[in-house]
């Protein structure tokens, strides 16, 4: 995952990406058993409609490609809490040796009104 792709392909600005949404809460919360974190402020991040990153990266060292595209679940889900595992592996950082699947997963909530 590039960290440099700008939202919806063509702004970095959160109001254009993030069309007819008024108000945004987003937390999540991973690692909650702490194999990856060792402090509780660690696996739990906050976000509102001006400081959502376009991706959430998973705590796990070792893991590679994985973690969660936060622009996808906030435009395309409804409110709620959702838990999602990490899509991510143990492999090689090229990608060119999967190795086992990562085993972080992902609690997600979403709160946002429409404009």
């Amino acid at each position: 995952m590039t960290r440099s792709r700008p939202f919806l392909g063509e702004t970095h600005d959160r109001t254009r990406a993030f069309i007819g949404i008024a108000s945004l809460e987003l937390t999540v919360l991973q690692d909650k058993w702490g194999h990856y974190t060792r402090d509780a402020w660690q696996r739990e991040s906050h976000y509102t409609l001006d400081s959502i990153p376009r991706y959430f990266r998973c705590a796990n060292p070792r893991c590679q490609q994985g973690g969660l595209d936060l622009q996808q679940i906030v435009m395309f889900w409804p409110n709620g809490e959702r838990t999602l595992p990490c899509n991510g592996h143990e492999g090689s950082p090229a990608g060119r040796r999967n190795g086992n699947p990562c085993d972080n997963s992902f609690v997600v909530t979403v709160q946002k009104t429409e404009a």
